[in-house]
């Protein structure tokens, strides 16, 4: 499945949640490749869109803020109907506060981006000292290297993988404010897969917005007894009284009774889009 490909994508750099992703599936497909680090899902999905020989890896779910409307909506408008989900993984998330010193009790400042500050703020409300300086960076990988600028009582918001490319410190672990909190990551490209026993299909559906047109579609599951692990609708922009349902069900599209259940989908939906079967996590 991925013999083509000899690049790979990833979210932000400096250890992000993308990057660490990437590793952990690396490791299960025995994979290596050129890694491109770009700044936005946006500019991930475009990428693979345009270069048939890179994958993306991409967040696509958290446990706490659902699915990731930019993944979803940015895949499903692709010029290449064939970018396609291949393979997924999950990740637990862990902020940590990072330093090259070597005692948390002697941290005075913190450099950090908006979005990290606001993950962690009972932590750093709570935990860290009163007249902590803190110092804005744009990203992860901004903060790590501006702390080369500061003396040894600076420290950062990172991951472990942070610590790892950085030679950095790990003084405190999960201070993020939501405990209970893992990301769902998928791996995007121009590329089939086969059915493994236990899979999982991801489609979108285009629906007339009338009472009963989600009812209508979630009977057709019922009927042939699959399992929907998530559904989801939007409003189309630009489109009059038209939703987009985005739905993650048990098996493959390859599977017989799939191919029944999406014939059967079809009359139901203005226009239809697979976008992956693929070993579920």
């Amino acid at each position: 499945m991925f013999e083509d490909f000899n690049e790979v994508i990833c979210l932000g750099m400096g250890g992000s949640y993308s990057e660490m992703a990437k590793d952990k599936l690396f490791k299960k497909y025995d994979l290596f490749m050129y890694q491109r680090s770009l700044n936005s899902i946006k500019e991930c999905i475009d990428y693979v869109d345009e270069n048939s020989n890179a994958i993306a890896v991409l967040p696509v779910e958290t446990t706490y803020k659902g699915i990731i409307r930019e993944t979803v909506d940015n895949l499903i408008t692709t010029k290449n109907q064939n970018i396609q989900i291949l393979a997924e993984t999950i990740i637990p998330v862990n902020d940590c506060i990072l330093s090259k010193t070597t005692e948390f009790y002697s941290v005075t400042g913190l450099i950090a981006n908006p979005n990290a500050l606001s993950k962690c703020k009972k932590f750093i409300r709570e935990e860290m000292p009163r007249q902590l300086n803190v110092v804005i960076a744009e990203s992860m990988d901004d903060s790590a290297r501006m702390l080369n600028n500061y003396n040894l009582t600076y420290s950062i918001i990172g991951t472990p993988k942070t610590a790892e490319l950085y030679n950095l410190n790990i003084l405190k672990e999960h201070i993020e404010d939501f405990k209970i909190n893992n990301r769902r990551f998928i791996v995007i490209g121009d590329a089939n897969t086969k059915p493994t026993g236990y899979d999982k299909t991801s489609m979108v559906l285009f629906l007339d917005d009338h009472q009963g047109a989600l009812l209508d579609i979630v009977q057709v599951f019922v009927k042939y007894h699959i399992n929907i692990t998530q559904i989801n609708s939007k409003m189309v922009s630009g489109a009059d009284k038209e939703q987009a349902v985005f739905i993650d069900f048990d098996g493959h599209k390859e599977d017989e009774i799939i191919r029944n259940l999406i014939n059967d989908l079809t009359p139901n939906s203005k226009g239809m889009r697979i976008i992956g079967s693929y070993a579920a996590y």
